[in-house]
């Protein structure tokens, strides 16, 4: 009796990527579109130090199956993070990133301007499965460096070996 009951307990997903877009004005603004998500499906996680925030959404579709989603954002750094804001409405959360303000104008003559564009470089948008984490990136750094020293403490002994008894 206790295996039926765990069996009809156990979730299914069904993972999705939201179509997002980026808006550019006074502030740079993340829309990502999410039909049928309430505020309380949604979590958002602003991580400092890596300068990323993380959107994950989860919501029931029946019984046993429940949609999800994961998307991670990195942070520009011309933006204030503390001012970071996220407004869910008509199926559509938006992720406001306002800009520091520059302290000083844009030369007379200069090419500078201000552009709106509804896309932004694809380095704002991370995959979190090709998002490496420090301690990796200092792994595979060290094994490099163990590789390259234990090829050239081979080549001293083996040097040292054939050519050290002619001295």
């Amino acid at each position: 009796m206790e295996t039926q009951i765990e069996e009809t307990c156990k979730l299914y997903y069904d993972d999705f990527e939201p179509f997002c877009q980026w808006k550019r004005e006074e502030h740079e603004t993340l829309e990502i579109h999410l039909q049928e998500f309430k505020k309380q499906h949604l979590r958002i996680l602003l991580e400092k130090p890596g300068g990323v925030v993380t959107i994950t959404g989860e919501r029931p579709l029946d019984g046993t199956r429940r949609s999800r989603f994961r998307k991670q954002i990195k942070i520009p750094k011309n933006c204030k993070a503390e001012e970071i804001r996220a407004m869910l409405g008509g199926g559509v959360l938006q992720i406001r990133l306002p800009k520091q303000t520059s302290a000083f104008p844009a030369k007379p003559g200069t090419t500078e301007s201000n552009t709106t564009s509804s896309s932004m470089p694809s380095s704002y948008l991370l995959d979190i499965q090709s998002s490496c984490s420090r301690p990796e990136v200092n792994t595979k750094l060290a094994l490099q460096v163990a590789g390259v020293l234990a090829v050239m403490v081979a080549s001293g002994a083996y040097a040292y070996h054939h050519c050290g008894h002619a001295w």
